[in-house]
């Protein structure tokens, strides 16, 4: 039986890029750098997994919401201050 290769593109903000390159080289990921939005500061990465490596993929899907949830909770606490 075929093993069944699946790619996803990750919009990493570049505050949690070596968090995030961490846990990819810790499990093996094969990944490449596909761009950059540099007005968002963002790191786009595609990450080529199988299904034995989906709990890496959430991990690294659960760090990235993580810091978007800090930074959205900063704007909030900024927005409060005006």
């Amino acid at each position: 039986m075929a093993t069944t290769i699946t790619a996803k593109d990750f919009h990493v903000p570049s505050e949690i890029f070596l968090t995030v390159a961490g846990i990819i080289s810790k499990n093996e990921i094969t990944n490449s750098i596909t761009g950059i939005d540099e007005d968002d500061d963002i790191i786009i990465i595609e990450l080529q997994y199988n299904k034995g490596e989906r709990g890496v993929i959430r991990e690294i899907e659960n760090a990235i919401a993580d810091y978007d949830d800090d930074y959205e909770d900063e704007d909030d606490d900024d927005n409060e201050d005006e």
